[in-house]
């Protein structure tokens, strides 16, 4: 193993993945709903074995990307 991936895992670890259940609950959709949007490509996903996963990373990002700012005044 080369020092760089050594350091970049330590920087960088991996995070545990979340079912479709996990995930659909932190998002407040049902599991249907996170279903679809799979099937339907509107968010990303990890494929293990015939499991649907989610990375943490992505619950994030979606949340970033679909947040909506107030407007002042």
């Amino acid at each position: 193993m080369h020092q760089t991936e050594t350091t970049d895992f330590a920087v960088d670890p991996i995070e545990p993945l979340l079912g479709v259940d996990r995930a659909a609950h932190l998002l407040g959709i049902s599991a249907k709903t996170l279903r679809d949007w799979v099937q339907y490509r509107k968010i990303e996903y990890v494929k293990v074995g015939t499991r649907v996963m989610i990375r943490p990373e992505t619950i994030r990002n979606f949340v970033a990307q679909n947040t909506r700012r107030a407007e002042a005044g």
